[in-house]
């Protein structure tokens, strides 16, 4: 059986080799590092201490950078060492995971992390202000996570996801999960974050304008004297479903997918009626508006609009249109 998408692999670990193995419980992210961390507890050993780069940690974030200047002014040293203590809330393996990306250590990274081990990450990359330098770091595993949870093929947490593409400043992956999120969520669902309620809200209005694109073709032939069902005497309703009573989609996704998969029904010339005679065509044109429409759609929200608080002026970084003038 393959692995769950969602499944964790922890990052191999290496023992520390250099001149100062002397020191208990060091393992090396940078084998030539100067700056020793201590975690509470990684792997099983208590009081971990991790080497690392003195360089890397100084440009990678302004908190580590003060931390070493604070370490050095006290003089918190063990030889050519500087000595950090990480916080005693910091998820050591989070921690690690970290330090691992941010040194490019790549052989040591996991192919695919749970979501809650990518939620850990992903406060601990906004505690210590570092999202830009980890980059493009995390993108298999979003993209993994996504994948899976589009498909089906895992239960992965949306929500969750959505929070830590915030704090890890992922815009492409943003867009993507508050799209599968404004989608997949029930219509009848109370527990709405507001900038999302907002953004279903204005989808679901949009969406009625698309109706309205459909339905205008149909307006004279579907006027109450004139309207009838295929083959169905004007006035008689349709058969109910088995259940006794017609159904709809639960969620704005399932409607749009019905929406693109909706095909114009066909027709023999013997059942043309004269005075629907271009509803045909002008429907079929109508459909295919709105198709194009929805395929184009930013369904869930930029990253960057979501930043400034509206819409950003200027280019996003991830790409959708934008009302003119902005």
């Amino acid at each position: 059986m393959p692995p769950s998408p969602d499944s964790e692999r922890p990052p191999k670990r290496q023992k520390s080799s250099s001149p100062m193995a002397d020191i208990p419980n060091v393992i090396d992210v940078a084998p030539m590092g100067t700056v020793l961390m201590t975690v509470s507890e990684l792997a099983g050993v208590k009081s971990a201490r991790l080497r690392l780069s003195h360089d890397m940690l100084t440009i990678a974030s302004p908190i580590f950078a003060d931390m070493i200047t604070k370490a050095k002014r006290v003089n918190n040293t063990y030889g050519d060492a500087v000595l950090l203590d990480a916080a005693e809330d910091d998820d050591s393996e989070a921690l690690y995971l970290l330090f691992n990306i941010l040194h490019n250590r790549n052989e040591k990274l996991p192919s695919r992390l749970t979501v809650e081990a990518l939620c850990k990450l992903a406060k601990m990359v906004d505690r210590y202000q570092c999202a830009t330098s980890i980059g493009r770091g995390t993108t298999i595993w979003f993209d993994r996570l996504y994948n899976a949870a589009k498909a089906g093929a895992a239960a992965v947490d949306v929500w969750k996801m959505v929070e830590a593409t915030y704090l890890l400043d992922e815009p492409m992956f943003f867009a993507r999960f508050t799209e599968l999120w404004v989608l997949s969520e029930p219509l009848t669902s109370n527990t709405l974050l507001t900038a999302l309620f907002n953004r279903r809200h204005a989808q679901c209005a949009a969406l009625k304008g698309d109706v309205d694109l459909l339905v205008d073709p149909c307006s004279v032939a579907f006027a109450q004297s004139a309207k009838h069902y295929i083959d169905y005497a004007p006035g008689m309703p349709p058969d109910p479903d088995d259940d006794g009573k017609t159904t709809g989609p639960t969620t704005l996704g399932a409607l749009i997918s019905q929406l693109q998969a909706f095909r114009t029904p066909s027709y023999d010339d013997c059942d043309k009626c004269d005075f629907c005679e271009d509803v045909k065509t002008r429907f079929g044109l109508a459909v295919d508006v709105v198709k194009k429409m929805h395929k184009d759609r930013l369904w869930g929200l930029c990253l960057d609009c979501f930043k400034a608080g509206g819409v950003k002026e200027g280019e996003c970084r991830y790409e959708h249109s934008k009302p003119k003038g902005k």
